[in-house]
Parts: structure tokens; sequence; C-alpha cells
């Protein structure tokens, strides 16, 4: 039978990271598998921002064209007929998408927190599990630790603009670049960065120093 610790990695966890959580799960302590499962399925519809054709504008079409409900196909094919950049439009909605599962994250959390702390009859409903002697235990914070496991690693914030056109660079290009900006080595970066996006020199300086804060 697969252990935890396998199928974990398998999610894409480390050996260590896998290891801890199935160490915790051994000792009857399940609350930080569950939060790692939890917040992992609020990030994993969140749209990727892979380079230089964004793969879910093709899974959104085909679950329009198969009559899922929710995705607004003839919208989104309007909006690229218009000429609207494919990426600003999956930053627009990768933002959309990172705020929404936070407040659902927080909803979680406190499901009753509008009602506001000062009623004295309001509810105090939390997410637990129950363990074998039926005592209930709350997983953690969810929208807490929601950034954490972004897995683009930036926490939830949106991509920068030089970020996004350092991932549509050729890989050999993303090596080179950044191991100069590793040496510090500006004036050589922002050579290679005006070949390859274009630019006045002095721009192209200060973006790659930008850069180099955010890899």
């Amino acid at each position: 039978m697969t252990s935890i610790s396998r199928r974990l990695q398998e999610l894409g966890l480390t050996a260590s990271q896998a290891q801890d959580l199935a160490d915790a799960a051994q000792r009857k302590d399940l609350a930080p598998v569950l939060q790692h499962l939890l917040l992992r399925g609020l990030w994993s519809d969140v749209v990727d921002e892979s380079m230089p054709q964004p793969r879910w504008l093709e899974r959104w079409r085909t679950l329009g064209e198969s009559d899922f409900p929710f995705i607004n196909s003839p919208a989104l094919q309007r909006l690229l007929d218009g000429g609207v950049d494919v990426h600003d439009l999956t930053d627009v909605v990768r933002s959309a998408q990172v705020l929404t599962i936070y407040n659902i994250a927080r909803l979680i959390d406190e499901p009753c927190g509008d009602l506001g702390y000062d009623v004295a009859d309001a509810p105090d409903v939390q997410l637990a599990y129950v363990d074998e002697t039926g005592a209930p235990h709350r997983p953690g914070s969810l929208h807490a630790a929601l950034e954490e496991q972004d897995p683009a690693g930036r926490h939830g914030q949106p991509r920068t603009l030089e970020l996004r056109q350092f991932g549509g660079l050729p890989a050999e290009q993303q090596m080179e670049i950044s191991g100069l900006l590793a040496q510090q080595a500006w004036s050589q970066a922002a050579v290679l960065w005006k070949r390859a996006t274009g630019g006045e020199l002095k721009q192209c300086l200060a973006t790659v120093q930008s850069l180099a804060r955010q890899l």
C-alpha cells in the first residue's frame, strides 16, 4: 500500500516535508496533513502562468465546449479577439482567484465572523477533525498559512512585468541571466536583457537589479 509520505511527494512536496507530515500523522496528529491538503486544494484551481501560452486558456475552452457550467467561453474569446494580451488576462484572473481562495480560507476559519464578537449568543463554529477518542482538533488557521502554499513562491503576490518577461525567455537565456545576477554582474546582465527584450540600457540595468531581488 502507498505510504502517506510517498503520496505527498507525488503531490510535489520534498522528501523531508512529506516525511514531517507523515511522522505527524503517525503520531495521530492529523492537523498538519489536513491543513496542507486543504490549502493545496484551494491553490490547485488557480490558473497557471506557463509561458509562452498559459495552459488554462485551452482548458477553459474545452470545459466551455463541453457545457461545463461557470465558464463564459464567449466572453473569453471576445477579449482575445479584441487583442487583450493573454498574459495580462492571466494576471488579472489569477489575482481574482487568489483573493477568492483567501476569502474562502478565512470563511472556513471563522464562518460566523461576520456576526461580530460582541454578539453574546453567536455560535462558535470551527472546522475540525475528530480523533479516535472523539476529541476535536483544528487544522490551524488556513488564511494565515495560505500565502506560504503559493505554488509560484510569491506568497500570493501578482507577478511583476519583469518576472513575466523573464519567464518568457528561452531556458538558456534564463539560466545565463540568473547566473549573472547571482554574481551581481549587473552590466552584463543588462546587456543580455536588452538583447532579449529591447529598451534603453539604463532601464534594462534597473530592471535586472529589480529582478535579482525577486528570483
